[in-house]
């Protein structure tokens, strides 16, 4: 009785062993595809784990501070005009900022044929420079043009012929470092008004001298 109960046994094992061989059989079949043998994924929780954290679109952080937005520093031009002192004539300089989007050169010009302000002609200043109209400032890497309107030499004598010339000299050499010509009407100047004021180029503390 013994023995057959053993026996018996053995006969389920060996048909569990079986069914175990005949499943890992058909598990490999199934896999077996196209000649290749298909490994079962091993990253499917993985995925499934991370999907929501894939899918979602990647947002920059915030700075922690925004930036200072900066303006640009605006430059300062210096204008020569004349004054009283002591009885004598000076020269006297006002400053302007230049705000306009222009060269220093050609702001500083345009404001010395504009002439002093009424709060600077309070003070005593005034311009021997007449009203004339800047046709055009040239500029290039090695000089600087500046053409003006024939009401630039007009009218005065030599004494106001000499200040309006130094008042110019004396603002386009503070303004630019590069030779600065001037121009009448296009035309390059060698003689000023009807005195025949002599003129060497480029301008200059000595562009007057005899």
């Amino acid at each position: 009785m013994g023995r057959r109960k053993k026996k018996q046994n053995n006969n389920l094992k060996n048909i569990g062993l079986g069914a175990l061989v005949a499943l890992i059989g058909i598990f490999g079949y199934l896999n077996y595809v196209d000649g290749n043998y298909k490994l079962p994924s091993m990253d499917i929780f993985y995925k499934h784990k991370n999907a929501a954290r894939i899918e979602e679109p990647i947002i920059p952080q915030e700075p922690v501070s925004k930036p200072v937005e900066t303006t640009k520093e605006h430059s300062k031009v210096k204008i020569f005009f004349i004054g009283q002192s002591n009885g004598k004539s000076i020269y006297r300089t006002v400053y302007r900022t230049n705000d306009s989007g222009l060269s220093d050169i050609e702001y500083a010009v345009r404001c010395l044929l504009s002439g002093p302000t009424k709060y600077e002609k309070n003070k005593g200043i005034y311009s021997e420079v007449p009203p004339a109209k800047l046709l055009s400032v040239t500029e290039t890497p090695s000089r600087v043009v500046i053409n003006v309107s024939d009401s630039f030499a007009s009218g005065g004598g030599a004494d106001s012929l000499y200040k309006r010339m130094y008042q110019l000299i004396k603002t386009v050499n503070f303004n630019t470092n590069k030779p600065v010509y001037l121009q009448i009407n296009g035309k390059m100047v060698e003689t000023l008004g009807g005195e025949g004021l002599m003129l060497k180029q480029p301008l200059n503390g000595s562009s007057l001298d005899d």
